[in-house]
């Protein structure tokens, strides 16, 4: 039996935010200030963001350490249903190499603090990230987006 070629992996994460479901809900759906927030690590930076909110819609960016933009998002909004539900479709690739392609749902519920919000993101990897890094990588993009919608920069 030879070795699979890919890993399947299904990550779901929850949080919390102390800010109303609307404005959670517009820091994923406006370029400007998603381009402030949405980096796996706090040395990185975005240097290209397009992003054609809407369902039919294109994602694209390119990001990385800061002077090593290697990092190209493509992908396609294939459902946003406004303050309760975004979909995508996409790959990332590390320079000419795609390294995953993904379906990631977000879903936005009133909670006590202001908005709970779940992320699914399925995706398959073909060697050069891994479950762990893609875990890690929301982590701290989640970690930001609390920072940005709460006014703790």
């Amino acid at each position: 039996m030879s070795k699979r070629s890919v890993i399947h992996e299904t990550i779901v994460v929850e949080r919390e935010y102390g800010a109303p479901i609307e404005r959670t809900f517009a820091a994923f759906a406006q370029a400007q200030e998603r381009a402030r927030w949405d980096v796996p690590d706090e040395g990185w930076e975005v240097t290209e963001l397009i992003e054609e909110f809407r369902v039919g819609g294109r994602e694209r960016s390119r990001f990385g350490p800061k002077g090593d933009p290697r990092y190209f998002s493509d992908g396609l909004y294939l459902d946003i249903q406004p303050n309760a539900r975004i979909i995508t479709a996409g790959t990332m690739h590390d320079r000419d190499v795609r390294m995953t392609c993904t379906l990631a749902t977000l879903e936005f519920y009133p909670s006590a603090r202001g908005t709970r919000l779940i992320l699914t993101d399925q995706s398959v990897y073909f060697g050069a990230e891994k479950p762990t890094d893609r875990r890690g990588g929301w982590g701290t993009i989640l970690d930001n987006l609390e920072r940005h919608v709460e006014g703790k920069h």
